[in-house]
């Protein structure tokens, strides 16, 4: 056993075989935050609403899975009809009301699945049962789960009674998804969020539960249990039951390799050497990266999965946020990106998540998004500078939208594009080529010194560049898909240039009409 590990005589898996899973045999058996662990914002209401006998008749508690809701619904059933004199120790689990919802003895808190009990028939059903006084119990309690699967008759039946419930009923709902529930139904109930619970406090439940257990965990298996649940407590425990099981076979121990192997997460030096092949503009080790964990059989959606989390926290790391998972390896690694450049591959690994899933090929959106990633870095064309644009505007100073390499100036109202007469070009000098035939435009810079600009101006744009593209959408959502592909490339404290990976999208976004909204949306914003 671990140092800092024990493992009480009266634990529930000392000494005997466990017939539950983790979860069911560690339910929360109080409203104490130790044991209700990530919703004391939750609980601490309920329990002053029983000590001051302030019970609603219906409650609302949405949320992610596996934080608590039905939990906290069993809870309130039993702290409602407790026993005990003491409002502030229920429920006491020690009275006949108590141990008889514990142990499932009593007809008076139902339980309804609305998944499979979701049609006007079975709310008709319950509503006729609702009629009758509790058999056993002061109330009766009604617990609906997945509520928002009821279909929209079998809401309009319940209205009425979950609006006027007969005496000594209480009706709990609990679903995922609040936004599919009518307003009319959500309006009548008291709602609670119920929200992700924070690694801290469900790595020391975990590490407690474990303890009671006499399961032998290691911290790094414990951080990737518990990072993997994302937020679910749930999650987490029934991890931790499965790997228990495989443990068995290296004397119980459930080490990071185990972790790993059983939940199909790639060791962080597969992910990482993708990152060096984006750093390095390296298509083919990131390809070859890309096929080892294929070879290797791994889930390449939690594989993508773990790519796009390193490439978040680098971002995070870029952007000065200083995440709590960040180490030096992260920070020598954000180093080789620029802002920009983490801004676009994370765009690009953003959806191939959904991509795996429905592909025929699990590995190829992946492939498609390093490739996109990579070609989007390529150096800028020689010649290809960005020309300044008339100030509309010189009673005060504010950035002037640049977008094409082409010297052609935009009034603010023209109807019609004017055509400035063109200059002889001398016989050495390169007919540049229009919009339609160029590249698409790098994000970032060759190596080398680069030229005068506004390094801080140009952060603030990329930083609140998803700001502008919202202020656009609203004005017209055609110029907002042409952003979609277009980032901020320079600014020298007057003049923006955009960057656009894509010809078409670069000449539509010339046209003066199109430059006017965009220019509009960032003196908005900025």
């Amino acid at each position: 056993m671990l140092p800092g590990l024990t493992m009480p005589e009266d634990a529930p898996g000392h000494g005997r075989a466990r017939t539950q899973s983790l979860y069911r045999a560690h339910r929360p058996t109080t409203f104490a935050d130790d044991e209700l662990v990530g919703q004391e914002h939750v609980s601490r209401t309920l329990r002053n609403a029983i000590a001051r006998g302030r019970v609603a008749h219906a409650y609302l508690f949405c949320g992610p899975r596996g934080t608590g809701k039905t939990t906290t619904a069993r809870l309130l059933a039993k702290a409602v009809n407790c026993l005990d004199p003491d409002p502030a120790n229920r429920p006491c689990n020690v009275c006949d009301a108590c141990r008889a919802i514990n142990s499932g003895g009593t007809t008076d808190v139902i339980e309804i699945d609305a998944a499979s009990n979701r049609g006007i028939d079975d709310i008709r059903g319950l509503r006729e049962q609702a009629r009758y006084a509790p058999t056993q119990l002061n109330t009766k309690f009604y617990i609906i789960d997945e509520a928002h699967r009821l279909t929209k008759e079998a809401f309009d039946a319940f209205l009425k009674t979950l609006e006027e419930p007969p005496p000594s009923t209480i009706f709990v709902l609990a679903t995922t998804e609040i936004e599919k529930l009518p307003a009319t139904i959500a309006s009548r109930c008291q709602r609670f969020d119920f929200r992700r619970i924070p690694l801290e406090q469900m790595t020391a439940r975990v590490r407690t539960v474990c303890a009671r257990e006499g399961i032998q965990i290691d911290d790094a298996a414990l951080a990737l249990v518990t990072r993997q649940s994302t937020g679910s407590l749930r999650d987490a425990l029934s991890l931790v039951d499965m790997l228990a099981t495989a443990a068995a076979e290296q004397g119980g121990l459930i080490d990071a390799e185990l972790a790993r192997r059983m939940l199909g997460l790639s060791h962080d030096d597969r992910a990482i050497a993708l990152l060096d092949a984006l750093a390095e503009r390296d298509v083919a080790a990131g390809l070859r990266t890309i096929a080892d964990a294929v070879d290797a059989g791994l889930e390449m959606r939690t594989f993508g999965r773990q790519v796009l989390g390193l490439l978040r926290t680098l971002l995070l790391v870029r952007a000065g946020a200083n995440p709590p998972e960040t180490d030096d390896a992260a920070r020598a690694l954000a180093a080789r990106f620029e802002l920009p450049d983490l801004l676009r591959i994370n765009r690009h690994f953003a959806d191939q998540d959904l991509a795996i899933r429905n592909g025929g090929f699990p590995q190829l959106p992946l492939e498609m998004a390093l490739v996109a990633a990579v070609l989007g870095s390529e150096p800028p064309q020689a010649g290809a500078q960005p020309v300044a644009t008339p100030e509309r505007a010189p009673a005060r100073s504010r950035p002037t939208l640049v977008d094409a390499p082409r010297a052609e100036h935009w009034p603010e109202r023209a109807p019609e594009r004017r055509r400035e007469p063109e200059r002889p070009r001398e016989p050495s000098q390169p007919q540049p080529a229009p919009p339609s035939m160029r590249e698409p435009t790098p994000m970032r810079r060759a190596p080398g010194p680069a030229p005068a600009g506004d390094a801080a101006g140009l952060a603030r744009v990329t930083a609140n560049w998803e700001r502008v593209r919202t202020e656009v959408k609203g004005m017209d959502r055609k110029v907002e898909a042409l952003l979609a592909s277009t980032d901020p490339g320079a600014f020298d404290g007057r003049q923006l240039t955009l960057v656009s990976a894509y010809p078409f999208h670069a000449s539509k976004l010339n046209d003066p009409k199109t430059r006017g909204l965009v220019d509009q949306a960032l003196e908005r914003v900025l």
